[in-house]
């Protein structure tokens, strides 16, 4: 027992308790992900506010709209559709 005891003694990592092992340890990651979801959040709302992603949704949507009265047909509105998604 005594040999025991004197092998906690001679370990500086003891004294700083059970969790800490000269290191922050894998603990760290938690705040480093919660970091990058924060940012990843922030960027896609700032990328979904986009004044160019809001007019291809307003030209999308009249193209629907004229779709379903029937002024565009099916062939024409695939080809606009297109033609407004490959624009960049």
């Amino acid at each position: 027992m005594l040999a025991q005891l004197s092998t906690y003694a001679a370990d500086p990592a003891w004294h700083n308790g059970p969790w800490n092992h000269g290191g922050p340890g894998w603990w760290i990651v938690f705040p480093i992900l919660f970091w990058v979801l924060v940012v990843s959040v922030i960027g896609y709302f700032i990328w979904n506010r986009s004044p160019r992603r809001t007019a291809r949704h307003a030209a999308e949507q009249t193209l629907a709209e004229r779709y379903a009265r029937g002024e565009i047909d099916e062939h024409e509105l695939r080809e606009r559709r297109a033609h407004l998604r490959d624009r960049r």
